[in-house]
């Protein structure tokens, strides 16, 4: 897990680092240790400096290691290590490009920690207890968005799909609704051929994307990798043999860290016995009740009301 990382220095109540790293050769990856154990992995093109930024948040640094890495590498080789640690059991007080949430969240207030963990555990367990969000003003800015997606191609099936993903993949859905989960109709995009119906963000980024694209109708999801990989293998052969047109394609979303996988499906069928699939429950739960999790959704002033109607009925 360390290889190539200096030994441990050791820090505690130091303002500057200066003396243990020669000017020039400062660009590369850090491990900090806390004094309760947490660790925190980064990038630094000059750790001196960024020790100095970390000392103004964290009084509690103990100790630093530190790995020489190519500029042109960082991106690539610090989301590597923190997916290592993070498969390791270290806790992480990174935010970026981690999977599992740390400590109490707001979204504990809504969904008690039991119900999340019955909620993953049995993959045909809903909970559509609570009440619906009023905002007059929120559904009148979105209301004629709605009526023209109502009229295209596709869309009554569109809106099967989104509201099967809706009751098998989110949390307590009206308890959630608009504070951690939102739905977008006809979202501004520009790509040739494409028209995207609709969107589910949670946190900062789409988990479900719903699009027609050169006259098919396409749908997105992003889900925890883990479980599929256990389940079917680090290929995932057995799965996209089931489905044909299934892909895996390389969109990654920082906020989602690196147990994250995009798979696109063509077809409405398909995806609803797409997600007939227990694996691909799990793997949705896990990944959207992380992302929860990690904090309220970015994107609730986009959030359409009539269409949340219709994804949220029994």
């Amino acid at each position: 897990m360390m290889d190539g990382f200096s030994q441990p220095h050791h820090v505690q109540g130091r303002d500057s680092i200066a003396d243990l790293f020669p000017s020039g050769k400062r660009c590369g990856l850090y491990i900090l240790q806390f004094s309760d154990g947490e660790i925190y992995a980064g990038q630094a093109l000059d750790v001196t400096r960024r020790y100095v930024q970390h000392r103004k948040v964290h009084c509690d640094i103990e100790k630093i290691r530190f790995r020489r890495v190519a500029k042109k590498n960082l991106n690539e080789e610090e989301r590597a290590l923190i997916w290592m640690l993070e498969h390791e059991g270290y806790r992480l007080r990174n935010i970026t490009f981690t999977s599992i949430p740390r400590g109490e969240s707001d979204f504990d207030l809504i969904m008690s920690a039991e119900e999340q963990e019955r909620w993953l555990k049995y993959t045909n367990y809903v909970d559509l207890s609570g009440s619906r969000v009023v905002d007059p003003e929120l559904r009148r800015k979105y209301s004629k968005k709605f009526q023209r997606f109502a009229a295209l191609p596709y869309s009554n099936e569109t809106m099967d799909v989104l509201r099967k993903y809706v009751h098998a993949g989110i949390p307590s859905p009206l308890r959630s609704e608009l504070s951690f989960w939102a739905c977008s109709c006809l979202p501004s995009y520009s790509y040739p051929n494409e028209t995207v119906y609709s969107r589910i963000n949670i946190h900062w980024q789409e988990v479900f994307t719903a699009s027609v694209y050169k006259g098919n109708v396409v749908f997105s999801f992003h889900l925890a990798l883990s479980p599929l990989e256990e389940a079917f293998g680090k290929s995932l052969s057995p799965l996209l043999e089931k489905f044909p047109s299934l892909e895996a394609t390389e969109h990654f979303y920082e906020p989602g860290g690196q147990n994250q996988i995009n798979l696109v499906i063509e077809g409405a069928e398909s995806a609803e016995i797409f997600m007939r699939q227990k694996e691909i429950v799990s793997a949705m739960r896990l990944f959207n009740l992380r992302l929860m999790k990690k904090g309220a959704c970015a994107y609730s002033r986009y959030h359409c009301m009539d269409l949340a109607d219709r994804l949220t009925r029994i």
